[in-house]
């Protein structure tokens, strides 16, 4: 890292279907304006952004109305291109043409002149906005071997391309069109050694750990979540890896409509956020800032300090890259995985065939029946509602606790949070209905009114 402190902008981008090159190049001069008026050293684009470089080259009937219908979404679509381009839509819905198999039919035709127009694109991106850019990925033909991956790119401020990831975990479509990246690398830039997870990679605590072995001073996590579902799981993962290395790192995802997939409605969702380890964050939740929206487009900013971030690998009170025996836990960690590759399903590890050791006192004929194979009769839980909790007994838990607003690894002037408190932390409850839950609707009425006859 070349200077004490870095501004980094992660971008959350729609997917969208675009005519030509120069009318998705136009959409990214948005967002890297955004970035360059916050003067930002490093701008980070979330994964399978890099597919909307692939309609322009498509010429089938579908993508070409999809083309249609995206013009007459522009705010200065005329009214003529509005009426036309929901035509257009609704036509391309009622199709049953895969996209799956026409960008897998125009990787195997066009699959070069795709990888060179994207490096293209994103070496004069960076180069005239004179800033580190992290490219959204695509499906391109890996430069080894020429095999299709899942491959993200990053440039310099120069337009020299750095470096490349491609995805290892495979998730939905990514195995239809794509096979396995080889290997986790560090990629070494002005702004700081990256290490960069696609997706389900993160989700791995091995590979957040490699890469902080390789130097990793930055964690990307880049995602298209198909579900709220999988990205709450993603959101946990970055900031879980995050944690776990004490590294700062960024998170940007894709957002809207994917118009691509067919007649089926696919929305991906996510919200972007930029983290740094919790003692370095105004609210100790591992959040800088945060998108508000699963849906809309922004472009979020922050700044890294990289000495409080040496400092709190110093000072802090859980020393993980301090006090790491790094050979002993490699040599550890290898054995594990060579055991666990050898015996995938661990249960299998047990042989019920195998005699007890106080068999002689069993009866042969009768069946042995596991713990787990019993059923379940009845349970016993307490009494439903519990007793109410007399507040004004409880004394606080801060007495004991340190001053945190003095706490040496964070600063005088934190970096505010988009991240909307749930409530006010000093109300009281006021009712018992507070206090309740849904589990009160497994109760029949009768048996609530005698609860209530009886504490009366």
């Amino acid at each position: 890292m070349t200077s004490e402190r870095l501004i980094v902008a992660c971008v959350q981008q729609c997917m969208r279907v675009f005519a030509t090159v120069g009318d998705y190049q136009n959409e990214l001069h948005r967002f890297l304006r955004i970035a360059q008026h916050k003067h930002a050293a490093l701008a980070i684009f979330p994964e399978l952004g890099g597919t909307m470089l692939a309609p322009p080259m498509l010429r089938d009937s579908r993508s070409t109305l999809l083309k249609y219908a995206e013009r007459g979404r522009r705010r200065k679509a005329s009214l003529w291109q509005r009426y036309t381009g929901q035509a257009a839509a609704w036509i391309a819905s009622r199709s049953r043409q895969s996209f799956v198999a026409t960008i897998g039919a125009c990787l195997d035709v066009a699959g070069d002149e795709l990888w060179e127009t994207y490096c293209e694109l994103f070496s004069g991106l960076a180069r005239q906005y004179h800033l580190t850019l992290i490219a959204p990925s695509g499906y391109f033909p890996d430069p080894i071997d020429g095999k299709i991956r899942n491959i993200t790119a990053v440039f310099g401020p120069d337009g020299t391309m750095l470096g490349y990831q491609a995805k290892v975990m495979l998730y939905g479509i990514d195995k239809t069109l794509a096979v396995v990246g080889m290997d986790w690398d560090v990629i070494q830039t002005e702004v700081g050694a990256l290490g960069i997870l696609l997706g389900s990679d993160v989700l791995y605590p091995e590979i957040g750990r490699l890469l902080a072995y390789k130097g990793a001073e930055i964690l990307i996590g880049q995602g298209a979540c198909p579900s709220t579902v999988l990205y709450q799981k993603l959101r946990a993962g970055i900031l879980a890896r995050m944690q776990d290395n004490q590294l700062f790192a960024a998170a940007s995802y894709l957002v809207g409509l994917n118009e691509l997939n067919g007649r089926v409605e696919l929305r991906y969702h996510g919200r972007s956020a930029i983290l740094a380890p919790q003692e370095l964050t105004p609210r100790f939740n591992g959040v800088l800032v945060e998108m508000g929206s699963q849906g809309s487009e922004g472009v979020l900013s922050a700044d890294w300090n990289y000495l409080a971030l040496r400092r709190l690998w110093e000072l802090s009170d859980t020393p993980v890259r301090r006090d790491m025996a790094f050979k002993q836990i490699g040599r550890v960690v290898a054995t594990l995985y060579a055991r666990l590759k050898d015996a995938p399903n661990l249960l299998e590890e047990i042989h019920p065939e195998e005699p007890l050791a106080d068999d002689h006192l069993l009866d042969k004929d009768k069946v042995i029946v596991r713990l787990e194979e019993l059923p379940v009769i009845s349970t016993i839980t307490r009494r439903w509602p519990p007793a109410k909790l007399d507040y004004s007994s409880v004394e606080p838990m801060t007495a004991d606790m340190p001053e945190i607003a003095h706490s040496p690894l964070v600063s005088e002037h934190p970096t505010d949070s988009a991240e909307i408190p749930h409530g006010d932390p000093e109300r009281k409850p006021t009712s018992t209905a507070e206090d309740e839950t849904e589990e009160m609707e497994a109760l029949p009425e009768s048996q609530i009114e005698k609860d209530k006859e009886q504490k009366d």
